[in-house]
């Protein structure tokens, strides 16, 4: 049995429905959750920083340069979600000084418009789809999440769309706080205010 088949059934037994053998059954539930599994999957990828998702490449610059306001510009990687940082390292802790562009780089379509370069390091949020990837906890924010958006087509049930929502939102919290409990302690960077008062 898949791991996306797991992640399915876990969501089917929250709403009181019949496991499924794979996504390809000929039944309602398992056709709903199909047409939607990969996009929830993104979504809930996408909107936070989980630590399993975390990508960094260097990427070459592309030879066609912007028509103008930055100097280089470079294609985003074909499974990124979500740009976390782009630029190079160490950045300065004066690049948020009154009166400076603080924006170090721009998203438009696929591809990072920056003055950095020819080369960039990013930092982002990569499509996986190997459930084995995942922890546990991500796992039921997912089975959650898809327990919310079949509720209603399979059961018809407002009330039980409203608990589905409540158990997500329980799932979700506890899976970001401990996402957050993988983090080192981090360093507080000055800002202008406080560059400006020790000057």
């Amino acid at each position: 049995m898949s791991g996306s088949v797991d992640i399915v059934n876990r969501a089917l037994s929250k709403l009181g429905e019949a496991h499924i053998a794979s996504l390809d059954d000929d039944v309602k539930t398992a056709s709903l959750a199909a047409s939607m599994y990969d996009n929830l999957r993104d979504a809930e990828i996408s909107s936070h920083a989980w630590h399993f998702a975390k990508c960094r490449v260097m990427l070459p610059s592309l030879s066609e340069k912007p028509a103008f306001g930055w100097n280089f510009q470079y294609l985003l990687p074909a499974d990124n979600l979500r740009v976390l940082e782009a630029g190079p390292w160490p950045q300065a802790v004066i690049d948020n000084l009154v009166g400076a562009d603080s924006r170090s780089f721009t998203l438009e379509g696929r591809n990072v418009l920056t003055n950095h370069g020819p080369l960039l390091n990013l930092v982002y949020l990569r499509r996986v789809t190997d459930v084995a990837m995942y922890p546990p906890v991500f796992i039921e924010a997912l089975a959650s999440r898809l327990a919310v958006e079949m509720c209603e087509s399979v059961t018809g049930s407002n009330t039980k769309r409203e608990l589905a929502w409540n158990e997500y939102n329980s799932a979700l919290t506890e899976a970001r706080r401990i996402n957050a409990l993988g983090l080192p302690p981090q360093m507080i960077q000055d800002d202008s205010w406080m560059l400006a008062r020790h000057a």
